[in-house]
């Protein structure tokens, strides 16, 4: 009797199916797909900004500060600049009209001198909601000289401006504009005393062609500490105060400012 042999079929272990193409092809377009999204999630990231204005999300503080400025009072000059003769509301007196209303609404305003990474100080005026949300402004703080009393005056300065700017809040005496203008004939008047320029002066020819409070108030923060050169551009331009300041005249008397005050700091 012949043993025959029998095969025994070999089993591998481990054996898997390769995938089909179509499934490989499948999983290349997701790892591409999941490339692309993150790509864009990072885009999207670096597009935000790193230091931002404002909260997220900003619609609690938006309601409360409308409701705030709906019920801020009128606002009035109580003090005068003794050398330039204008009449200013101080940032004492805004606070105290406004800060009433601001916490009613929950609502309150801190403001920081932050020093930068360049060496400059920005005040950061914040307003701020209880629900967290928040908004502010920035401004650069330049004195004239470099001592604690130009810095003192230039953040005061600086402060008053900054807080009115982001509550939106404007202040005036209790007088018409024409009584304005009685007030402003009568008083240059009386200041003249003979001199022709100022004796002619006619409120209704004039209207228009004076600088603005803005360009006052640069004029005002240009000449802080330095009465002599504020009094040469009073008796260079025959005016009795910087308000009768033609426009025209804005541009240089503030270029021939700033060069007169680089020329003492040493500056060129």
């Amino acid at each position: 009797m012949t043993k025959e042999k029998i095969e025994t079929p070999k089993i591998e272990e481990n054996k898997t199916e390769k995938p089909s193409g179509s499934f490989i092809e499948q999983l290349q377009f997701l790892e591409v797909l999941n490339n692309y999204i993150d790509k864009k999630a990072s885009e999207k990231i670096s597009m935000a900004p790193k230091d931002p204005y404002e909260s997220d999300i900003t619609c609690d503080i938006n309601t409360a500060l409308s409701k705030s400025q709906g019920e801020f009072p009128h606002i009035g000059f109580n003090k005068e600049n003794p050398y330039f003769k204008n009449k200013y509301s101080d940032l004492d007196s805004i606070v105290k009209a406004t800060r009433p209303i601001l916490c009613k609404n929950g609502l309150s305003v801190t403001q920081q001198a932050i020093l930068s990474s360049n060496g400059t100080t920005v005040l950061r005026t914040r307003l701020r909601h209880n629900s967290g949300q928040w908004i502010e402004t920035r401004a650069r703080i330049l004195p004239v000289k470099s001592d604690a009393q130009s810095y003192a005056s230039a953040l005061t300065y600086m402060k008053r401006y900054s807080y009115m700017a982001l509550l939106n809040i404007t202040t005036s005496d209790d007088i018409s504009d024409d009584d304005a203008e009685t007030i402003m004939y009568d008083t240059r008047n009386v200041k003249a005393k003979g001199v022709a320029l100022n004796t002619k002066y006619n409120p209704k020819e004039q209207i228009g062609e004076t600088i603005t409070i803005e360009q006052l108030n640069e004029i005002e923060y240009e000449l802080a500490e330095y009465d002599d050169i504020a009094e040469m551009v009073l008796e260079g331009l025959k005016i009795q105060s910087m308000a009768d300041m033609p426009k025209d005249k804005f541009m240089p008397a503030i270029q021939r400012i700033r060069s007169i005050k680089n020329a003492r700091e040493g500056r060129g």
